[in-house]
């Protein structure tokens, strides 16, 4: 899939901000919490754009339309509008939907999240000269990262790289490296 950038770990405070956000309805949290996702653009695929002379777009990973209608909207496409300007980027705020039902992604091992997301995404056609950054709040194990770029791709999308709040490594698996930049002065790198 190629690198995926995180601002933090998905545990302590940033778990309890991303679920009070993400389940709770507390909006107040989606500025810092974009904020740390920008950083995580700007430390990765966002530096990359400008040395692949591309203009790149930030693409939100498309919430199941249930979720979103529960939540009150689409809450990572609401944590992109919030990045994008301290990213310098623009978004494609709809590149991707969702093109079946997929089943919640919690408790399920890695092979069956792949599995329930195989074929679950699709993508508009690439606009000329535009090179995709796929943003979302959490990467577990990088199933629905891999699916989103798949559908890009088919849709001659290419895929500079992720940005993600927050990661699990210690499930992330896959082709993908995880940069991890739990400080705005120093990062580590998950291979796996």
């Amino acid at each position: 899939m190629g690198d995926t950038w995180a601002a933090a770990s998905y545990d302590g405070t940033v778990r309890t901000a991303l679920l009070s956000y993400k389940e709770r309805g507390r909006r107040d949290l989606a500025a810092p919490l974009a904020a740390l996702l920008a950083r995580a653009v700007r430390a990765g695929p966002g530096a990359q754009s400008c040395a692949a002379a591309r203009s790149a777009v930030l693409v939100p990973i498309p919430s199941a339309r249930p979720a979103a209608a529960a939540r009150g909207g689409d809450h990572v496409l609401r944590l992109a509008r919030k990045a994008a300007p301290a990213c310098g980027l623009r978004i494609a705020g709809h590149a991707l939907t969702q093109t079946r039902p997929v089943r919640d992604s919690a408790g399920l091992t890695t092979p069956e999240r792949a599995a329930n997301l195989a074929g679950a995404l699709a993508a508009r056609t690439a606009p000329p000269g535009l090179a995709a950054i796929l943003v979302d709040d959490i990467v577990t194990t990088g199933a629905t990262l891999r699916e989103a770029r798949r559908a890009l791709e088919h849709a001659g999308w290419p895929v500079l790289g992720a940005a993600v709040v927050a990661a699990t490594p210690r499930r992330y698996a896959g082709s993908m490296a995880l940069h991890w930049q739990s400080t705005g002065t120093r990062s580590s790198v998950v291979t796996t």
